[in-house]
């Protein structure tokens, strides 16, 4: 459900539905970042991750936060302690 250019709110709506409230959310795939620093501003911390050295460039360019994080990253072998995030998402990854 991702719309690039997403006027009419539809995908942050979609977002909001997905989930929870205060959480500590860890995308894998975030390429670029663009739905990660939309995820950053629904959740208490947003971790996104992709192995492509070129999307984390642009994703830590675009910007970070004091709740947005990026790393280089396989969703096979996480690199993070067990129960370090409340919800995983998986979106628009091969």
């Amino acid at each position: 459900m991702a719309i690039r250019g997403d006027t009419t709110g539809a995908e942050s709506n979609f977002l909001l539905d997905m989930l929870a409230a205060d959480a500590d959310i860890l995308e894998i795939g975030c390429g670029d970042g663009r739905l990660t620093r939309k995820y950053a501003g629904l959740a208490r911390s947003v971790t996104g991750i992709d192995l492509g050295q070129a999307g984390l460039r642009e994703a830590r360019q675009a910007g970070s936060g004091r709740n947005l994080s990026f790393a280089c990253a396989s969703g096979a072998a996480l690199p993070f302690q067990a129960a370090s995030f409340d919800q995983a998402l998986f979106a628009l990854s091969l």
